[in-house]
């Protein structure tokens, strides 16, 4: 806790606290999404030359009370968010998405009556451990502290047997984006996603995520960095 913070603690009239969070969505080809569960004024929050965007946003179980096991927290988001719910889709619920949550008093935003960007309390930081659940009307997801990581399962995503989950490259109407792409191809030939020639320079490259469209690019004998897992047997 800043040592402002600190002092403003003790004053006899208290500030109104405004919480604000960010996830870092870099991974899955976004970039770090800031918002906060309520406006300012009207709009969004503004703080340390950021705009935090109001989003209708539940912020539950954060607070720590020193006995048993350490808090799991819970944010539950709008699924009218179509955006949003596009990036959860594609990146796998963003599970081990960083979270962080930061608060500071009022006064203390941009437009305050004592702009800091060093006044905050401790900040939290936190991962998303997993989808709590999903209907027509929202998301919640359940993070866990960063410093809690007993029981993760390696390897920490999904097993699949048939299917890779490396993001592939885009085309963007003129070239390949390699921007949040986790597969390491980038060579110079394309394939169809069922595996057949595509027409070079027309943005028809898709792959297939099979073992085979990867020897297509890496070859026969070359070293496959697929994330599927062929050597697990089906469960009969």
């Amino acid at each position: 806790m800043s040592q402002i913070i600190a002092s403003d603690a003790q004053r006899l009239e208290q500030d109104a606290i405004v919480t604000m969070f960010e996830l870092d969505a870099r991974n899955y080809g976004d970039g770090i999404l800031r918002f906060a569960p309520y406006p300012v004024d009207g709009g969004p929050v503004r703080f340390n030359g950021y705009e935090y965007q109001p989003v209708p946003i539940k912020a539950e179980g954060f607070e720590w009370n020193g006995q048993g096991t350490l808090p799991r927290p819970t944010l539950t988001v709008t699924a009218m968010e179509l955006a949003f719910l596009s990036l959860v889709i594609s990146a796998d619920d963003l599970v081990g998405a960083p979270v962080k949550r930061l608060r500071t008093y009022r006064r203390h935003l941009d437009d305050g009556t004592a702009p800091d960007p060093e006044a905050l309390f401790p900040i939290d930081y936190y991962v998303i451990e997993r989808k709590a659940s999903q209907n027509r009307r929202q998301i919640q997801f359940e993070l866990s502290v960063q410093m809690d990581q007993e029981g993760r399962m390696i390897p920490h995503r999904q097993i699949l047997r048939d299917s890779c989950t490396h993001r592939y490259r885009w085309w963007d109407g003129t070239q390949y984006r390699y921007e949040g792409v986790t597969c390491p191809y980038s060579g110079a030939g394309e394939w169809e996603a069922d595996g057949s020639d595509a027409l070079p320079g027309m943005g028809r490259d898709v792959c297939g995520k099979r073992l085979s469209d990867c020897r297509l690019r890496f070859g026969q004998a070359g070293v496959l960095p697929t994330r599927a897992f062929p050597g697990v047997g089906r469960v009969r």
